[in-house]
Formats: structure tokens, sequence, C-alpha cells
């Protein structure tokens, strides 16, 4: 009797000799892999680049409002700089740093990295009271 190419034992062997090469899905995995290893650290760095800015962003806008009541307090015969409270601002509240999303203010010397900002009342000096960007 002839074996049928189709029998159990030629589709077993067929089979085999079919599985030499990658699945497109297989490929489409790798490729998407390859991507992603690219792209997350590249967009980690977009947060850092954005969370930097806005940080330099608020900072500019507290001492400018530092610098204004300033000047008013000088034209007022009183050149102090003013406590550093929502009543400066035109919202009624201190800007957020978006690190912690904190508006305290700490008004004693030294960076302890907490979140919020640094005031220095004497000088009129504000900083981020953040260990990594302190030097803004």
């Amino acid at each position: 009797m002839k074996t049928d190419p189709r029998s159990e034992a030629g589709r077993a062997a067929g089979s085999a000799a079919g599985n030499a090469g990658f699945t497109l899905i297989e490929l489409v995995i790798v490729i998407l892999g390859i991507l992603a290893s690219v792209a997350i650290p590249k967009y980690e760095d977009m947060r850092e680049q954005a969370r930097s800015a806005t940080l330099k962003g608020q900072l500019g806008a507290i001492r400018s409002t530092v610098a204004i009541q300033y000047g008013k307090n000088a034209l007022n015969g009183a050149a102090s700089f003013p406590v550093l409270n929502g009543s400066v601002f035109a919202d009624g509240a201190v800007p957020k740093e978006p690190v912690n999303n904190s508006n305290a203010v700490k008004t004693t010397a030294g960076v302890d990295g907490v979140g919020g900002w640094q005031y220095t009342q004497a000088n009129g000096l504000v900083k981020a009271n953040l260990t990594a960007y302190s030097s803004y």
C-alpha cells in the first residue's frame, strides 16, 4: 500500500520544516520592543526638561512679584521686601512648584528638599526648596 503524503507522519515532517522562519507577529513584537527601548528614555528626558522649564517659569513669576512689591514699598518710603504669601499674587496663592506640587514657603535658611519655595525676606532671594533644583 502506498503512503499518503498527507498522513500523520507526512504532516508532522512537513510542519517541522515549515517553522524555520519568524512569523510576522514575532517580527512586529521585536521591532516594537526596539522602538520602545529608544523612545522611553527620550520621553523621560522630555518630562524632566518640561519640569525644569515650568519650575524656572514659576520662579520668574515669584521673583517678579517680589521685585514689584519691593518697588511699591520703596515708593511708599519703606524699601523692604514683602512677606511671601498669597496676598502679593493676583490669584491670592503662591504658585506651586511642579515637582512636588507644593506652594509652601520656607523662610528659614537652607534648602531641605521638602518641596515648595525657600524665601529669604532680608534680601528677597527666592529658590526652589528642592535639592536638585536649588541652583535656579
